[in-house]
């Protein structure tokens, strides 16, 4: 009797390897994505933050038009974005809670190298930024203008951030002691309107910001600043913070 339950398992077992190693009949990927998400004034690529910031909602059309499945592609912090994974086919990009005006378009994704740059609104332009370290007043001062995407938006905050890579931003930053710096400033009333030719200064207090926490300044390094703004826009959902470049400065 043992033999013959021994003989059903190896059997068994043997059926169940056999069947785990089909192929199945679904294709590969035969497409990538790639492009870039750039300003409609000027064509230079809109930043974002790698965490929370702005993404593409993609719907597979075709075969499954009647009940498409929301996919999620992320957006690079440079306003760069690729897919490398992605089967031929048409598509639905939708366009919400991102720091441009909302929209959505379709294209049709042939198989192979596929780029297609989606040219946007932001909501806030941040223009002649200038970010530099005043080794008299023991400061990092930046100075910028900003310009918004229509008339009907404001703004609710401008923001220096700091941080020790690349990916500095909102949700990617040191925080600060103001000492006799401002590093943010939210805006109220009349402060709120944009005027284009209005400059800004804010600025980080770095003798009040030298200890050699993470938060600090304290260690000989590169570090990386970014300007940032927040819009006010109605009837547009969740809005994202607007961006300038970069700026690297050792310290």
């Amino acid at each position: 009797m043992k033999k013959i339950y021994y003989l059903i398992f190896i059997i068994g077992s043997f059926l169940f390897f056999a069947t785990s190693c089909e192929i199945d009949n679904y294709p590969e990927p035969d497409a990538q994505v790639f492009g870039g998400i750039r300003d409609v004034v000027g064509g230079g690529l809109v930043e974002t933050d790698m965490n929370s910031g702005s993404t593409i909602g993609v719907y597979e059309l075709g075969q499954y038009e009647a009940n498409p499945v929301r996919k999620t592609w992320y957006i690079k912090q440079n306003g760069e974005y690729r897919n490398n994974l992605v089967y031929s086919n048409k598509y639905r990009f939708d366009f919400s809670s991102c720091n441009f005006f909302p929209f959505d378009t379709t294209y049709t994704i042939n198989p192979g190298g596929n780029e297609i740059d989606f040219i946007v609104t932001p909501y806030i332009r941040i223009k002649d930024v200038s970010i530099i370290h005043d080794a008299v007043a023991n400061k990092i001062v930046a100075t910028f203008k900003i310009e918004g995407g229509a008339p009907t938006v404001k703004v609710s905050r401008i923001s220096l951030y700091a941080w020790s890579d690349i990916y500095v931003g909102e949700y990617v930053k040191k925080t600060l002691v103001k000492g006799t710096g401002e590093p943010t400033r939210t805006l109220t009333g009349a402060a709120q309107t944009i005027n284009p030719a209005t400059e800004y200064t804010l600025s980080i207090d770095l003798a009040a910001n030298a200890g050699t926490t993470r938060d600090g300044f304290g260690i000989h390094r590169n570090y990386y600043f970014r300007v940032g703004a927040l819009a006010i826009q109605t009837g547009v959902g969740t809005i994202r913070p607007n961006y300038a470049p970069y700026v690297k400065i050792a310290l």
